[in-house]
């Protein structure tokens, strides 16, 4: 009869200290911090599987196609090339009503119309600043811009010159790294898309993309 005692008694101990192995809160917080790390490296990885390309004048490259583009840091007082993409460009009423609105709110532009027969454009673009050397201030998202003819020439239409002024569209703020937004606006001759828009420092390292190929756009 005792042996029995103590063969029910193990049993039952045997069984509530499984039931305890399976539930412990350490290993419930260690899943979620394995899942937290390998999401973070996935975060990672894609911001690193970047792949910019080299361009051209007579060799361009298209909308959302990554290509290298000059930086200034002020923190080593040179420029860098950084990776950066046009993600989609506006004309009409869109294009006006974001230039309106940055104008608004910036005291160093006041607005005005483009001239006869011109529209605003603005091309939304990605810069990533992963790797760019930074001061403990960070960076802005400006670049700077150029728009010409895909000969590289002024801008020329209907046997009238247009000179061109591009102007930085961002939110002011200073970042660190990562991927980030902001926009080029500047006018041209109604749906003329025979152009290049070229991103990054005149004599250093720049990135071209072609409207030359594209549809016109609707207004």
């Amino acid at each position: 009869m005792k042996k029995l005692i103590m063969l029910l008694m193990t049993a039952l101990l045997i069984t509530v200290f499984s039931g305890c192995s399976e539930d412990q809160p350490e290993n419930t917080e260690q899943s979620s911090d394995t899942l937290s790390s390998v999401t973070d490296i996935n975060e990672e990885s894609e911001t690193s599987q970047i792949k910019s390309v080299s361009s051209s004048l007579t060799s361009p490259i298209g909308i959302e196609e990554w290509g290298n583009a000059a930086k200034f840091s002020t923190a080593e007082q040179k420029y860098y090339t950084v990776p950066i993409r046009i993600l989609s460009v506006e004309t009409g009423i869109k294009a006006e009503t974001t230039v309106k609105n940055f104008m608004k709110n910036n005291n160093s532009y006041s607005y005005n119309a483009p001239e006869k027969n011109c529209v605003w454009v603005t091309a939304e673009y990605e810069i990533s600043l992963d790797g760019f050397p930074l001061d403990e201030g960070g960076t802005d998202l400006s670049i700077v811009s150029f728009v010409t003819g895909t000969d590289g020439k002024s801008i020329q239409y209907q046997k009238q010159k247009y000179s061109v002024t591009t102007i930085n569209i961002t939110d002011g703020k200073y970042y660190y790294e990562g991927i980030h937004k902001g926009i080029i606006a500047f006018s041209l001759p109604e749906k003329y898309t025979d152009y290049t828009i070229i991103l990054g420092e005149y004599g250093e390292t720049q990135a071209y993309f072609s409207q030359s190929n594209k549809k016109e756009f609707e207004l």
